[in-house]
């Protein structure tokens, strides 16, 4: 007999032995707890697991304080999931996914893309962009907004989101010449806060109302993950 064999049949032994006390203290006649001890050790001998799984619950996961880290800190920073003009996707949506970027970001600009082909695919996702680092090209973006509306938005979102370097960035910038405001705008300043309080330290980064990422993710692996 191997060792789990004989570590399942002696837990056995030990809850049959529990059982027999047990029923020994109930108002039965002898008969009825013979049967009841017959009952309990068919069971036991039908689905050994369940014994197993009583005297050795399952350990407890080692991350779960870390998950749940996690989870308090999303909840601290829920406004984060407020809708803006900036989002796209669904107006009432079954899920609100945060896209936080920074500019120059090498792989951000093919991540965005992605994401306006998941709304499209699903039509109960919304996505909003948010900052994750203060930046010129954020204000560039937020004047845009407000002076010209959400289409003037995208259109300089995508073209800034395809600047992989410095240099990429300054050129994109220098080509289009777009207006911007005086006054700084504070949204940069307290999304690039919030994203260092979700302890997130590069972009491009998903922030989903359970769950965080960090790095572009492939289309097919961010519809696993919401299909979960």
């Amino acid at each position: 007999m191997g060792l789990a064999m004989r570590r399942l049949g002696a837990t056995a032994a030990l809850c049959l032995s529990a059982t027999s006390t047990l029923a020994s203290g109930l108002d039965l006649t002898p008969k009825e707890r013979a049967a009841l001890g017959e009952e309990v050790r068919a069971l036991l001998l039908a689905e050994p697991e369940l014994v197993d799984k009583a005297i050795n619950p399952p350990a407890p996961s080692l991350y779960s304080e870390y998950v749940q880290a996690d989870l308090d800190r999303l909840e601290e920073n829920a406004d984060l999931f407020v809708a803006t003009a900036r989002g796209i996707g669904a107006t009432d949506p079954g899920i609100t996914i945060l896209f936080f970027e920074d500019y120059p970001c090498a792989s951000c600009g093919a991540a965005w893309a992605d994401l306006e082909t998941l709304v499209t695919r699903h039509p109960d996702i919304r996505v909003e962009p948010r900052f994750a680092g203060e930046s010129g090209a954020a204000q560039v973006l937020l004047s845009l907004l407000d002076r010209q509306g959400a289409q003037a938005y995208h259109d300089a979102h995508r073209k800034l989101l395809a600047a992989g370097t410095e240099a990429d960035l300054s050129a994109i910038l220098d080509e289009n010449r777009w207006p911007t405001d005086r006054m700084l705008r504070a949204e940069p300043r307290q999304e690039a806060a919030a994203f260092a309080a979700l302890e997130m330290d590069s972009s491009p980064a998903y922030v989903l109302p359970r769950m965080m990422l960090q790095g572009a993710m492939p289309l097919m692996v961010l519809e696993k993950y919401l299909s979960e």
